[in-house]
């Protein structure tokens, strides 16, 4: 009998304490049509027929409920975001028309229609008379012609083709897919579309699921050549990165290191591709780039076909992670140098490791909707239901990734003097993307404090993230802060300097001359590479125009640039976070 009571006891408890986190208590009725939110603001509650129904709008949508309906966190409170109006930096142009322009200037000149991708270019030194006892043709490369405004990928003298090639290109599919949510326009989604199938290109031309070429050429592409014999020479430890040649018969070529001759593989079936040649030994911080494309095409981009060629490559770089161990294989079975997406590797740091592998498998799971990755995500990188050995063969110790976030390795030396920036951008495109993507409140709150304590504001730092006057960072912090009940609320200040950083941006990304201001960079310590680096976090006018993402590089640098109107950089370093800004409603259309 005692047994029978306690039982029962147990059971009205049980729904006592149901009813009362769903914000219900037993047998309350309600006035139809009232709406409450609970107190953590995760579910809201609507009276339909005298009772009370539960939304559980974060765990479904991933929103927070304000009175009584369910939002998206950054339009929590109906903020009013600044608008940065009285900046003395600003240029002529408004927003609105440097993306107009930039846009522009993208489609134009910096995607070849036929690779695929994005780049910058070098165009041709313009023509001019020449002077008595010249030999024609004379050239001025102080400018070029055509020039920046009218030139096209047509007049390309050279491509500014890298292996970095995938994260760049990238960068601006994730600009297109926050400008098509926006605006809806068809000549963005087709511009997606295209990108897109270079995408498709990058993975396919390796001849191994899931991975994919830092970069590839083409024959026949005018400004852009395959590299001499010896970058083709194989390295058996891996720690280069080489070229290989596709022949006629569809066979992967490499030189010989030993008798510096042609040598055929046995990696063949890729007879679409006879001819080119593709950069082996994929990284981390290229697949950042690749993966940030599927994060923003899966949520962003309704589109059928999109959506299908994104299920498809997540699908494949996913089961490739999985089958290898967190791991990234070439094609000649070797582990990519830098390819190692798991927290236990001794070759970076565990927190930072483990940032990039959650957000790569959530990512994986909301593009295909495929329970093996949801399965690896909760139970293998989580251990949500128990201890389970799921990475083998490797060392890697069984525990919750989550766990590791602090050990991010993010601030390094003495006043973060020696902070790896490709890191830093790695990380923050990492938590973004994790955050985003995260429904489970439990496990959202844990990514936001990191992303807060550990990444954007810790505590004694002074080169923290939220100093560096970037933008970028600042837009993706701002989005997916926690907020509501608990938290400080919106962060206006980060949302003010990104808005200031952006209209400092200029209208054009030809090469100009920069100088650093000499009463503020001022040597103050040496970077990681033993580099002079100052304590200034230098404004967006003061930055030079020399990377193809200026908001990857170090926002210390004592570096000045030249004047150079030929060398044209590709804009998505202004129309990535100009567009996640509209997404956000932190711009609006008329600024």
């Amino acid at each position: 009998m005692k047994t029978a009571r306690l039982t029962g006891f147990i059971l009205i408890c049980v729904c006592f304490v149901y009813s009362a986190l769903a914000g219900v208590a037993l047998g309350e009725t309600c006035a139809e049509g009232a709406k409450a939110c609970s107190e953590d603001a995760y579910s809201a509650k609507r009276c339909e027929g005298g009772e009370w129904k539960v939304i559980e709008c974060m765990k479904e949508e991933g929103k927070l409920c304000e009175a009584g309906a369910c939002v998206e966190p950054w339009r929590y409170g109906a903020p009013v975001w600044p608008k940065a109006e009285d900046e003395p930096r600003a240029t002529v142009e408004s927003l609105a028309e440097k993306a107009n322009r930039l846009e522009e200037q993208a489609v134009r000149l910096n995607i070849h229609p036929e690779l695929k991708w994005m780049n910058g270019v070098q165009l041709p030194c313009a023509k001019v008379e020449c002077a008595p006892g010249q030999t024609p043709p004379c050239l001025d490369c102080s400018k070029a012609d055509p020039p920046e405004e009218t030139a096209t990928w047509r007049d390309v003298e050279r491509w500014h083709s890298g292996e970095n090639d995938g994260l760049w290109s990238g960068l601006y599919l994730g600009a297109q897919a926050f400008k098509y949510a926006v605006t809806k326009d068809e000549a963005t989604l087709q511009n997606i579309k295209l990108l897109l199938d270079g995408e498709v290109t990058r993975m396919k031309i390796t001849g191994v699921p899931g991975l994919f070429t830092r970069m590839f050429v083409p024959p026949g592409i005018p400004g852009l050549e395959s590299p001499e014999m010896s970058r083709y020479v194989s390295d058996p430890d891996k720690k280069t990165n080489n070229w290989v040649r596709i022949g006629d018969e569809g066979c992967v070529w490499t030189v010989s290191p030993e008798t510096m001759q042609w040598v055929k593989s046995d990696h063949c079936g890729l007879e679409e591709f006879a001819g080119w040649s593709w950069l082996d030994n994929a990284s981390k911080d290229e697949y950042s780039g690749h993966i940030f494309i599927l994060s923003a095409l899966s949520k962003l981009v309704d589109d059928e076909e999109v959506q299908a060629k994104v299920a498809d490559l997540a699908s494949k770089v996913g089961m490739h992670m999985i089958k290898n161990g967190m791991e990234f294989m070439d094609w000649d079975g070797k582990n990519c140098q830098f390819g190692r997406i798991r927290a236990g590797v001794l070759d970076d740091f565990a927190g930072f490791n483990a940032a990039l592998a959650l957000a790569f498998m959530k990512v994986f799971h909301t593009a295909t909707n495929d329970e093996r990755f949801d399965k690896w995500y909760n139970d293998c990188l989580l251990q949500r239901s128990g201890k389970w050995t799921c990475i083998k063969g490797k060392n890697e110790p069984v525990r919750d990734y989550s766990k590791y976030l602090p050990k991010n390795g993010l601030y390094r030396g003495p006043e973060g003097c020696y902070n790896n920036y490709d890191s830093v951008s790695m990380h923050m495109l990492a938590m973004f993307s994790l955050i985003w993507h995260e429904k489970d409140p439990e496990l959202r709150e844990i990514y936001q404090k990191s992303f807060d304590v550990d990444v954007m504001r810790p505590e004694g730092q002074p080169r923290a993230i939220i100093k560096q006057n970037n933008p970028w960072f600042n837009f993706m912090w701002a989005a997916m802060k926690k907020v509501g009940p608990g938290s400080d609320g919106h962060d206006y200040g980060a949302v003010d300097n990104a808005i200031r950083m952006m209209k400092q941006f200029p209208a054009s990304k030809t090469q100009r001359e920069v100088i650093c201001p000499p009463d503020k960079c001022i040597h103050y310590c040496e970077d990681k590479s033993g580099r002079p680096t100052g304590n200034y976090a230098r404004p967006m006018a003061e930055r030079c125009m020399t990377q193809s993402f200026i908001w990857w590089g170090d926002p210390y640098s004592l570096r000045n640039c030249e004047d150079n109107p030929r060398l044209v950089r590709p804009p998505q370093d202004y129309l990535l976070p100009y567009w996640m800004g509209r997404y956000f409603g932190f711009i609006d259309e008329k600024m």
